[in-house]
């Protein structure tokens, strides 16, 4: 049987992740098809606990998932870990006895609350309890604001976080941010680069020659190695990672020229492309790089599943599907100068061929837009649950290269 769940990332105002909300999904639909708060809350903890891996979901952060009143009364939180869980509260949930008891309870225990898709309409004597109780208050944003809104925010603000969701303009995050907001949730962070906050970089010089070099109809491994041994932080990280359990337990690795040889082509060029991942990376886009290195990776897997293309050149398709935005330029002045194949080029300035197609797919998976999945095959695909299966391998893979 296909499952199905998907994640929206939370960001705090340094733009790092806070959190994923963890959502229920029956079928490849990206929208709630359940008709049972108390089902559908079930399933998305039985599938994200014992199908896809709940750490691995969540990364080192925290898996924000609803509540129904029955589940609350029920106690099933219980079996979730306190400190990688946040309780969120639907809006259905009416404040009885019953229920404040079984929240306060959960803050004994060490549980964090959230108050989802709160009103102001909830504002109210009967459910002042559970406000008392919330460590964060979800407001659908910009739909609800105003004057009321502001004095809420600023009466509990010194001990309840505020998260905006549906944020989706710069706009609209500005205005949540001057009203005391310190979570977002919304499309707008689906890119979670400030768009002209900065100028956040540009790509090492001698990585690009070494793309080059790798280029050539005939590679010269001393010309490679001779870049590499004229940058001390390139030469460290390349032996550190040469010699490491890919390489080394099977070699001993001398010398660059020798680790160059043994990794071969294709292995180079993904190595070098996440050095310039990781060269332009900083706080504010570090979200952004991770998700360029899984979607590499993920199409990496996808070529090599339906053995399509260069599974090389499909790495670096979808490594450098963000280099604009990273680079804050259009896309065609961040690939100047770049070796890249014709395909790999046309899908990146956003035309329509196989490798963009592919991409494209990897997209609507990364930002769960499960219907695209279903889309008329205009090339070999893979069935909703594979591509699923494979984005958690380059998860994974993706995490490994942290370490």
């Amino acid at each position: 049987m296909n499952v199905y769940v998907a994640r929206q990332p939370i960001f705090n105002r340094k733009m790092r992740v806070y959190g994923y909300e963890l959502l229920y999904r029956k079928s490849v639909n990206n929208y709630y098809e359940g008709t049972d708060d108390d089902q559908s809350t079930i399933a998305l903890i039985n599938d994200s606990f014992f199908v896809f891996g709940f750490k691995e979901l969540v990364e080192e952060t925290r898996g924000f998932i609803n509540f129904s009143q029955n589940l609350l009364l029920g106690e099933l939180a219980y079996m979730l870990p306190k400190e990688k869980v946040v309780i969120e509260i639907l809006e259905r949930v009416e404040a009885t006895k019953e229920v404040v008891e079984a929240c306060r309870k959960l803050k004994q225990r060490g549980y964090m609350l959230a108050l989802d898709d709160f009103v102001l309409e909830q504002y109210s004597k009967e459910y002042l309890p559970l406000i008392e109780l919330a460590d964060i208050i979800k407001v659908e944003f910009p739909a609800v604001s105003g004057k009321d809104l502001q004095m809420l925010i600023d009466k509990y603000k010194s001990r309840i976080l505020f998260l905006a969701e549906k944020v989706e303009t710069r706009k609209e995050y500005l205005r949540a941010v001057s009203m005391g907001f310190k979570l977002f949730q919304g499309y707008y962070f689906s890119r979670p680069v400030m768009t002209g906050a900065r100028d956040i970089g540009a790509l090492n010089v001698n990585l690009v020659q070494i793309l080059n070099e790798l280029n050539r109809e005939e590679i010269n491994y001393n010309s490679i190695s001779a870049i590499i041994q004229q940058d001390v932080g390139l030469s460290y990280k390349f032996l550190k990672m040469a010699d490491s359990v890919y390489y080394g337990t099977r070699y001993r690795i001398k010398n660059i020229q020798q680790g160059l040889i043994l990794m071969g082509t294709d292995e180079i060029r993904r190595w070098v492309c996440l050095m310039m991942m990781r060269g332009v990376q900083c706080p504010e886009n570090a979200e952004l790089v991770k998700n360029s290195v899984i979607r590499g990776k993920m199409l990496s897997l996808i070529a090599r599943e339906l053995k399509i293309g260069s599974e090389s050149d499909y790495f670096i398709g979808g490594m450098f599907s963000s280099i604009d935005v990273l680079l804050n330029t259009k896309m065609e002045k961040a690939l100047q100068g770049l070796p890249l194949s014709r395909e790999v080029r046309a899908a990146l300035e956003g035309r329509d061929n196989r490798l963009r197609w592919h991409l494209d797919i990897v997209l609507a998976l990364e930002q769960a837009r499960w219907e695209s999945l279903n889309t008329a095959v205009k090339y070999p695909k893979l069935t909703a649950q594979k591509y699923m299966s494979l984005y958690m391998e380059a998860i994974r893979w993706q995490k490994a290269q942290t370490k």
